[in-house]
């Protein structure tokens, strides 16, 4: 099948996470035999300089298009209409290469909705479907945003199909917008593997994820400062960064936690696989997700995982892989931290490997994308 897939962004060296499972579901379905080309509006306000206009590339030997013209921060300034008018003019343009590249399309693959909007409105000279996969964080919140239920309003209903990353995602969408939505989970890249290494001598907690209020992370600290393990024993690492550095490392100094808990900033997937195999238990803090790929990739490694109990956790994590505590619960993940640090011995890192691999691998992943392709294409 001739695929088009539209997403967030293009990952390279300076955004190595930015539009990086869209790029790995790509390549999965490329690695099937699908011709797959990949496509994107860059609408993020950055301070860097970045090519205006469309920027053609290659990348695992698939074909990429973005386009950058006019982050949404600035045309919003001037209306929602016209802003708007400015992201229909980018995916019409767009829409020409694609006509010029690819002889005929198959199926438009859209990742999230603010993508699936303009991949229906843009697209129909393509005369092909349109598969969205829902996974927008902005569905979770309560109330959601009347922009947001305007989009899904007018999109969801005008798909061949939607599909959600989590059960509870799906449950929502049917709730609020009596859509049906088909579950396929986020997949585990192949840089994430179990390589039988020793982990650390210390004691090794690890999380990753943007350092933003919804990852939680100083739920994470101070569930640490409470616990009081043996200071010299243990140390979390925590990958990622954001706008919550600055009161995080003032939170960790003010927990006398300087030597033992580290920030490490962004990382690249082959550097996070690494400290995943030198580590013992991964960490999920997180007050609200769709489905983890941060978690998968863990697993993948083989670490059992501590997770608060949000979003499609509970479809991938178990008694044998990890452990559970509410949302926002302190005491319930210190107590979790106290278990694993104790009893780490009790989880076979190989076993929690090859699970996730059967159930989250790029073969399983796209080859389910590939049955709901080809039944809409009949």
């Amino acid at each position: 099948m001739n695929i088009v897939v539209i997403s967030r962004g293009i990952p390279s060296v300076r955004d190595a996470q930015w539009g990086g499972f869209e790029f790995d579901q790509a390549k999965a379905l490329a690695n099937m035999g699908h011709k797959v080309i990949v496509a994107s509006v860059d609408t993020r306000f950055r301070f860097y300089w970045r090519s205006f206009g469309l920027t053609e590339g290659e990348k695992n030997g698939i074909k990429t298009y973005n386009m950058f013209f006019c982050p949404t921060a600035v045309s919003g300034l001037l209306g929602r209409k016209f802003k708007e008018y400015i992201m229909r003019r980018q995916w019409l343009r767009m829409v020409e290469v694609i006509h010029a590249r690819m002889e005929h399309v198959d199926v438009i693959y859209a990742h999230y909705l603010f993508n699936a909007y303009y991949a229906v409105q843009c697209m129909q000279s393509l005369h092909a479907p349109v598969v969205a996969m829902e996974h927008w964080s902005a569905l979770n919140r309560e109330p959601i945003a009347k922009e947001v239920v305007r989009m899904a309003d007018y999109t969801y209903p005008r798909l061949a199909q939607l599909l959600a990353v989590s059960q509870p995602l799906k449950e929502r969408i049917q709730n609020r917008f009596g859509i049906p939505a088909t579950v396929v989970h986020n997949m585990v890249g192949k840089e994430f593997k179990y390589t039988a290494s020793q982990p650390n001598k210390l004691f090794t907690f690890i999380t990753v994820g943007s350092l933003f209020p919804v990852k939680n992370h100083a739920l994470l600290v101070s569930a640490l400062a409470k616990l009081k393990l043996p200071q010299k024993e243990w140390q979390l690492i925590i990958v990622g960064e954001g706008k919550e550095r600055i009161p995080l490392q003032a939170q960790i100094a003010g927990a006398g936690l300087s030597d033992n808990i580290h920030l490490v900033g962004l990382k690249d997937k082959q550097t996070i696989a690494q400290l995943l195999n030198s580590s013992h238990v991964f960490v999920l803090p997180s007050r609200s997700e769709n489905f983890s790929v941060a978690v998968l990739e863990a697993l993948a490694c083989g670490l059992p995982v501590v997770a608060s109990i949000c979003g499609g956790i509970r479809e991938c994590i178990d008694d044998k892989n990890g452990l559970l505590f509410e949302v926002d619960d302190t005491d319930g993940l210190a107590q979790c931290l106290k278990y694993m640090f104790e009893h780490y011995g009790n989880y076979n890192r190989k076993a929690i490997a090859d699970d996730c691999l059967a159930r989250f691998s790029p073969e399983i992943i796209a080859g389910q994308l590939t049955d709901i392709f080809a039944t809409i294409k009949s």
